[in-house]
């Protein structure tokens, strides 16, 4: 907000493995969730620890991308609040996102993500637990994939 869009996608940041993944887009219409290829390796993962997967992905613009494979990773905030294994479908693709984070993953933490107020709000033993966007991320990640789409 603060001047900010109320169209802009919900971005925000959390811990997968212990990295710190600070493009991740919450998108409640995809039914997956993905890491993308570049941030597994500089994650320095091993394609050896992928598992085969059985599916094709399809994009919204009717592209079709056949998966790497599958790893389950841990996902968290940080802060002792979130603290979930999350199964992720590895594409090698260019994304400005360096993870989406989808409606499997949002309805397993009970959590409900809104681009409007920019939060992702979910329940915890201690009460609700609100992570916030990252508007300036969004605003990159929208500027680099506008670019990349002209080229």
């Amino acid at each position: 907000m603060n001047g900010q869009a109320h169209g802009d996608p919900l971005v925000i940041n959390l811990l997968i493995e212990e990295w710190g993944v600070k493009r991740i887009l919450m998108d409640i219409g995809i039914s997956v969730e993905v890491l993308f290829y570049d941030t597994f390796k500089r994650m320095e993962l091993y394609d050896k620890i992928l598992i085969p997967s059985t599916y094709q992905i399809y994009g919204f613009n009717g592209t079709v991308s056949v998966p790497k494979g599958e790893v389950t990773l841990r996902v968290s905030n940080g802060e002792g609040y979130l603290d979930m294994l999350t199964t992720f479908c590895i594409v090698d693709v260019v994304s400005p996102y360096e993870a989406i984070l989808g409606r499997p993953w949002i309805a397993g933490i009970k959590g409900v993500a809104s681009a409007y107020h920019q939060r992702l709000r979910f329940p915890s033993y201690k009460g609700v637990v609100e992570v916030l966007g990252d508007p300036q991320a969004a605003l990159q990640c929208m500027q680099l994939d506008i670019q990349q789409n002209k080229e």
